[in-house]
């Protein structure tokens, strides 16, 4: 650009300023702000006094690169009422607007956000607002954004992992970055700074729709360029589109962008080329959030893979969300996610290994005894169905190509969770190892398990099948809706004509069949024999009346029918109290003990527990030494064991709560009538006839107690209560070939702290629960860093059964630092467990400590 040009416009520019700031003629403003119009932008008019038709593109460039935002600034700080006063409204919009509409739109924008920040409630400010609003509403902000699609600025240049031939810039300089920030952050900015004189287009909801829509606008016109072979840059729509999610407004931006991409991408291959750069081309800081809501949001696998393209094999940021962070470390409740990710990297042959690689990793984690014991079960609970998804896009020679690395992670795998404790941990490794076997190996032998099926495992097995299209299939439901809805209501009233018809047919028939019907009537061979389910099985065996006979028939193996008799008499038998049944105790439950169902008698659980929890309650030192000797003995199963546990923890609990003392003195038959000396006697005083009267028609809302104070009774459990606790606790760390609680028998482990917890409640305000609290919170605390979640819930309860257990000046006094210990213990479960049951349990324990506490404290002081 020659020099002289240069001169003129700086020339022009400083006599139109210097016009505007002395001149109050109107005529003298207007020509002034006319002559300078024509070097904006998007001024159409091609003369121009000042300058000759072929240097005016010149002038206008160098006006817009080097004097077109000092004189907006020189514009705005002129703005008053006094200055406009001269201009009609027609005239000003005309002449004033203009230079900030149809000149440099992105210049103009950042001026009057500026302007607006900087400014005070004055006419100024609402003039720069306005002009913002009409930003908005005259879609500038799509002219802005084609500006700089158009426009390759100077600045870093970063290019794509393309084709030589064909590659996608993408630019980085501070003016993008300013004006980026400022489209993304203006509904802040109007809020903060005009509060309740704020316009509605700025509200958040309604601004952010229009920005998408502008920007859906941009997308089309390079849609249309790219089809007619011109080059144009992606990478502000990228930029900004990246900006809006890592603030987190992706929702109100694809709720516009992402049902039209999804609709445009449907069968054209040029505007599936657009979406993907436009979505795999933002920055790798914003990856995550934009990927975050795709996979949320997209309703079928098919449409995420027409959006993305092969964009993960040539993103390695955009590989590690979607194959590792999204599997791996973040977890959603929806399943459509693990589904739109498995079926997109199974969409296309190009990311059919990745599916392998991702498939074969996540199988790895599942089958890691340490992943399963240090992350929540909803963790592992969604680990498991993207394996099932995976699963469900295998072809059959990939199954057959990679069926030894499946099942060889897989049996590593199934017999950890098999070796849980918690149920549903279990109920995973069963349904995962069913359906591996039933997918990969479908000739070959399939693994069957028993577990309870419910809402949760139809989702895990539904998630075998894979999705279809819905977005075809509501097209077509809407487009022929009420098509559909006539042709069904012709045969509706076709079937109920003939039903009708029928029914008439049916009605003239039948006087004419009811004469061949009455033979019939007659016979009685085809008649069902009606089920009774409550009638009462009469037994073939007499049911013993002796505990002897009763211990005699549990010990006979041949006869079912007597065992049964037996079984079922035996609690009554031992709840009557006989006279021998100190003698027999220890036998009978031993005999209980080992007592299998081998006949498949009914309830046979629930009858063999009863009758051992009935003698440990009537025989509680006797059985209670027994149970806790042969707790740690070899040579018992786990079962046996959580029974020894749990008759335990029964009969304290019975033999803790009061017996109510019923009154058994008969009532009379006859009711005695009064003597007539009680008749006809008379007050002594005409003062007790008068307070009898008032206190007959006075009506009272609270005297006193209403019912007598209950009558204290002794707690039966506190004099056995020590031979209950503490022989559980000696030989926990014990290791035997049947029973080793610290390494693979974390389940007794955890029912056995649960257990002493549950005791030491029975013994509540006894003598012996102070030193059973101790002891139990010195058990605790050694075991309090175990690796099972189970056995950390089982700690957390036992630690609440001593708060509530003993008084709580002695949680003050003699377990004053057991019990601080254990406060930190509880803050450092709340913030750092992994397990989100035992961050509820702590909670609740913590909460339960500081009121217990407090309590106490408030009580001292009122008694000071």
């Amino acid at each position: 650009m020659s020099g002289d040009i240069k001169l003129q416009v700086r020339q022009l520019v400083w006599e139109v300023q210097n016009t505007l700031s002395t001149s109050k003629d109107p005529s003298e403003v207007s020509q002034a702000l006319l002559r300078l119009s024509v070097l904006l932008p998007y001024n159409k008019t091609s003369k121009s006094q000042d300058f000759p038709d072929s240097r005016l593109s010149e002038a206008k460039k160098e006006f817009s690169q080097h004097h077109y935002v000092t004189f907006l600034e020189f514009l705005i700080s002129k703005l008053s009422v006094d200055w406009l006063g001269g201009l009609g409204e027609d005239r000003r919009r005309e002449l004033l607007d203009r230079f900030f509409l149809d000149g440099v739109h992105q210049d103009a924008f950042i001026v009057l956000a500026s302007a607006v920040q900087k400014s005070s409630p004055s006419y100024k400010q609402d003039k720069c607002v306005s002009l913002l609003e009409q930003f908005l509403t005259q879609n500038k902000l799509t002219s802005m954004f084609w500006e700089q699609c158009n426009t390759i600025a100077t600045g870093h240049m970063i290019q794509t992992n393309q084709s030589e031939s064909r590659r996608q810039p993408r630019v980085h300089n501070a003016l993008w970055e300013e004006l980026v920030t400022i489209l993304a952050t203006i509904p802040d900015r109007m809020a903060n700074k005009l509060q309740q004189r704020n316009h509605p287009a700025f509200y958040p909801e309604q601004y952010f729709q229009s920005l998408a829509l502008s920007m859906w606008t941009t997308l089309e016109k390079v849609h249309g360029a790219i089809k007619a072979s011109n080059d144009c840059s992606m990478a502000f729509l990228q930029l900004l589109l990246g900006k809006l999610c890592i603030q987190g407004q992706a929702g109100p931006v694809f709720r516009v962008l992402l049902p039209r991409l999804t609709r445009q991408t449907h069968q054209d291959f040029v505007w599936q080329r657009v979406s993907c750069l436009l979505l795999t081309g933002v920055q790798d800081r914003c990856v995550e959030s934009l990927v975050s809501h795709l996979v949320t949001q997209v309703p079928w696998y098919g449409i995420l893979s027409r959006l993305l393209g092969d964009g993960v094999l040539r993103s390695q940021k955009l590989k590690y969300i979607l194959t590792h962070k999204c599997l791996l470390i973040r977890h959603y409740e929806q399943d459509l996610v693990v589904q739109n990710i498995m079926g997109y990297l199974a969409d296309s042959q190009t990311r059919r290994p990745l599916l392998i690689q991702t498939l074969l990793r996540l199988l790895e984690v599942w089958s890691d005894s340490s992943a399963i014991k240090h992350t929540s079960y909803d963790q592992h609970a969604y680990l498991s169905k993207a394996i099932l998804a995976g699963l469900a896009h295998l072809n059959s020679k990939e199954k057959q190509e990679n069926k030894q690395d499946l099942i060889r992670r897989l049996l590593e795998g199934v017999q950890h969770h098999i070796d849980s404790p918690v149920i549903k941990i279990r109920r995973l490794g069963m349904i995962v190892a069913e359906s591996v076997t039933k997918m990969v190996d479908p000739d070959g032998q399939k693994l069957k398990f028993e577990y309870e099926e419910d809402e949760e495992t139809a989702r895990l097995f539904s998630l075998l099948t894979p999705p279809s299209d819905p977005g075809d299939e509501l097209e077509v439901e809407m487009e022929t809706e009420k098509g559909l809805m006539k042709k069904t209501s012709l045969p509706q009233r076709e079937d109920t004509a003939k039903t009708s018809s029928g029914c008439q047919e049916g009605k003239m028939t039948s006087p004419q069949s009811k004469e061949g019907s009455d033979s019939e009537l007659d016979s009685d061979d085809d008649l069902e024999p009606y089920d009774m389910p409550e009638d009462v099985k009469k037994s073939k065996v007499k049911q013993p009346v002796y505990i002897r006979d009763c211990l005699d028939g549990l010990i006979s193996n041949e006869d079912a029918d007597r065992m049964e008799a037996c079984l079922s008499v035996c609690e009554q038998l031992v709840r009557r109290q006989p006279d021998n049944l100190e003698e027999v105790c220890v036998e009978l439950v031993k005999i209980l003990l080992h007592l299998q169902n081998n006949f498949a008698i009914p309830e046979f659980t629930r009858l063999r527990r009863g009758s051992m929890l009935a003698t440990a309650v009537f025989c509680p030192l006797q059985v209670s030494q027994f149970l806790t000797t042969e707790f740690y003995a070899p040579n018992y199963t786990i079962m046996q064991r959580l029974d020894m546990l749990e008759v335990l923890v029964g009969a304290a609990q019975e033999l803790s709560q009061p017996i109510k003392q019923k009154d058994t003195r008969p009532e009379p038959l006859v009711q005695l009538l009064p003597t007539p000396g009680e008749q006809t006697r008379e007050p002594q005083h005409w003062r007790d006839v008068v307070q009898r009267r008032i206190e007959k028609n006075t009506r009272r809302f609270a005297k006193g107690a209403s019912k007598p104070d209950p009558t204290p009774v002794p707690n039966k459990f506190q004099t056995v209560a020590g031979h209950f606790f503490f022989p559980l606790l000696k030989n926990y760390d014990s290791r035997q070939n049947t029973l080793d609680m610290l390494g693979e028998d974390a389940l007794v482990l955890g029912r056995l702290v649960y257990s002493l917890g549950a005791i030491l409640y029975a013994a509540a305000n006894t003598m012996v629960a102070r030193q059973m609290a101790k002891s139990l919170l010195e058990f605790v605390w050694v075991l309090r860093f175990h690796t099972e979640p189970y056995v950390r819930q089982s700690l957390l309860f036992a630690v609440s059964m001593v708060i509530l257990s003993v008084p709580a000046h002695v949680l003050t006094s003699d377990l004053q630092e057991e019990i601080f210990e254990g406060q930190q213990w509880l803050q450092d479960v709340l913030e750092k467990d992994t397990d989100a049951e035992c961050q509820k349990l702590a909670v609740q324990t913590l909460m339960l400590l500081q009121n217990t506490l407090q309590q106490e404290l408030s009580g001292g002081d009122k008694q000071q």
